[in-house]
């Protein structure tokens, strides 16, 4: 394997004892050995001395990295010229025995070249740490599959991406959920999806056989379900990747539940491609059950793409044997509210309850009931050809149906007859303006952030522009979460007032809260400050005049 890191790197990190600042230096080794083949690492078995000792200090300063630290060892020992070098150099086996006496027992476990080099005292446990070869084998294809889905993205675009840091599996699960809730309207699902998908490819991935951190989030199935749907039909090159998070879903009893009983979640199965159907019907047979017929006969025939066709042998690879809920989730728990509202990654909103399954377009009672329209409203009128929403007006009522006048994205009016309660149509939410004062100040610092043009600016130099709020960095991964949801590599005016709006606000509140950040802190900017009009502007006078 070409491109191995520079050795030189390794020796300087040991002989200048600067093993702290070496995280960079390690993960990108990690990567390496990974992902090469035994033969790959057996050519380098010159370098096999420098890089067990700098394994051994990183592993004294670098806990937190543990897991990461016993699946390089499990594949460097498996090489041999790499165990002889283990085995000949005694100088190693006092330095392993200098470790956490728990780590060496891990270490141990891997092998019984190992096992024999650690403390007699930590040998008992060699058999009872969790990380037994078999597991370790998992986590290290799980881990190879992940390095392959961040290295299809520009991590320089995210302000406060932690490269170097073991995300854990719940906190992964929900970062890709909460980048999928995000999506909800098509400019977002153009500009963000495959990043929101990728994320959420993560997620499944570190969790996979976890059946308690799934059913913990399984309130946002219908969202993640309908997002895989939009996407596998507008971006069919995603559907290798949908359908992984599909097997990871369908593995989990408590969202396979959700699907089979929700109508329109199958419903959008069906609008999809023969072909793309017949995919995700290899991933379950609860899905392949749900699919039409034509899509049953080219599943069941072996009508589909070979790599495709090994997805589900991939992922169930990775679970292992099934982990059941240990019993501590109650849906009372997760969802206290009977009916929720669902927003659609093209922005039509449909109506779930979470205890009976049932999911409806009309707004149920216990919502405001059944919308109601009056001539002259102004409403949004979803055009299907250009995949937009449409502003503009009703002009009639009658006999529970809404005439309405709308202008095209193309400048061109149009007028549609629909049914009051029909999905393609939407009172218009008032977007939040700016104040005068906002955007005075956001216009001003706008102009001034070189790279991009005077319409839209890069988003690297934005988000270094950003970390002037002095915010902490986990606040600001929250900022960038909701405002550049999409991920996108160049921002708009609107997203960059956004972005200064919600650090404003985050200068408002709690600094305990702020510095936690997190899911709450997410939630908290997403739902109630991003089109706060007045929040934001007592926020903007009290604390954002620091990005100055």
């Amino acid at each position: 394997m070409a491109n191995w890191p520079k050795w030189s790197i390794y020796e300087e990190c040991l002989a200048k004892d600067r093993v702290m600042s070496a995280n960079a230096d390690f993960q990108e080794f990690k990567k390496k050995v990974l992902k090469a083949s035994i033969e790959e690492i057996d050519a380098e078995a010159i370098h096999a001395p420098t890089m067990w000792r700098f394994l051994i200090a990183f592993a004294e300063k670098k806990a937190f990295y543990r897991s990461l630290i016993i699946q390089v060892f499990n594949k460097l020992i498996q090489v041999p010229s790499w165990a002889k070098a283990w085995e000949a150099d005694r100088e190693l086996h006092l330095k392993v025995q200098t470790l956490h006496e728990d780590l060496q027992s891990a270490i141990g476990a891997q092998h019984e070249v190992l096992k024999k080099s650690i403390a007699v005292s930590a040998m008992g446990s060699v058999s009872s740490v969790k990380e037994q070869p078999e597991e370790v084998l998992r986590a290290i294809e799980k881990e190879r599959m992940i390095d392959a889905i961040k290295e299809e993205e520009d991590d320089d675009v995210d302000v406060t991406a932690e490269a170097d840091a073991e995300q854990r599996t719940a906190t992964a699960l929900q970062e890709g959920i909460d980048a999928v809730t995000a999506i909800d309207e098509p400019a977002k699902m153009d500009s963000g999806g495959v990043l929101a998908l990728n994320k959420l490819r993560i997620g499944c991935i570190r969790c996979a056989g976890e059946e308690d951190v799934f059913t913990q989030e399984v309130e946002n199935a219908p969202n993640v379900f309908s997002f895989l749907f939009t996407l596998a039909k507008h971006k069919p090159e995603t559907i290798n990747g949908v359908a992984e998070v599909m097997n990871q879903l369908m593995a989990s009893s408590s969202w396979c539940s959700v699907m089979e009983k929700n109508k329109f979640l199958q419903d959008c199965l069906r609008e999809l491609p023969k072909g793309a159907q017949a995919v995700l019907g290899l991933q379950s047979d609860k899905v392949l059950a749900l699919i039409d017929e034509d899509a049953k006969r080219m599943a069941r025939g072996g009508d589909v793409p070979a790599d495709l066709r090994t997805v589900a042998e991939r992922m169930q690879s990775i679970r292992g044997p099934r982990k059941p809920a240990t019993g501590g989730y109650t849906a009372g728990k997760v969802e206290p509210e009977k009916w929720k509202a669902i927003k659609t990654p093209e922005g039509h909103t449909y109506y779930y309850n979470s205890r009976s399954r049932e999911s409806t377009w009309e707004r149920p009672a216990e919502l405001g009931g059944p919308m109601v329209y009056r001539s002259g409203d102004e409403v949004e009128v979803w055009s299907n050809g250009m995949r937009s929403w449409c502003k503009g007006k009703v002009y009639q009522v009658a006999d529970g149906k809404v005439i309405a006048d709308f202008a095209l994205p193309d400048g061109s009016n149009a007028r549609k007859e629909l049914p009051s309660q029909h999905k393609d149509l939407r009172p218009l939410v008032a977007r939040s303006d700016w104040s005068a004062e906002e955007k005075e100040a956001y216009q001003r610092w706008f102009n001034g952030i070189e790279g991009g043009s005077s319409s839209t600016k890069h988003a690297k130099p934005i988000s270094q522009f950003l970390w002037k709020s002095q915010l902490p960095r986990e606040a600001l991964k929250q900022v960038w979460a909701v405002g550049n949801s999409g991920m996108k590599p160049n921002l708009k005016f609107e997203d960059f007032a956004k972005c200064c709006r919600l650090i404003a606000h985050c200068q408002a509140m709690d600094p305990a809260f702020v510095k936690e950040g997190e899911r709450p802190l997410r939630v908290k900017l997403r739902s109630e400050c991003v089109n706060a009009k007045t929040g934001g502007l007592v926020a903007w006078r009290t604390g954002c005049h620091c990005l100055s």
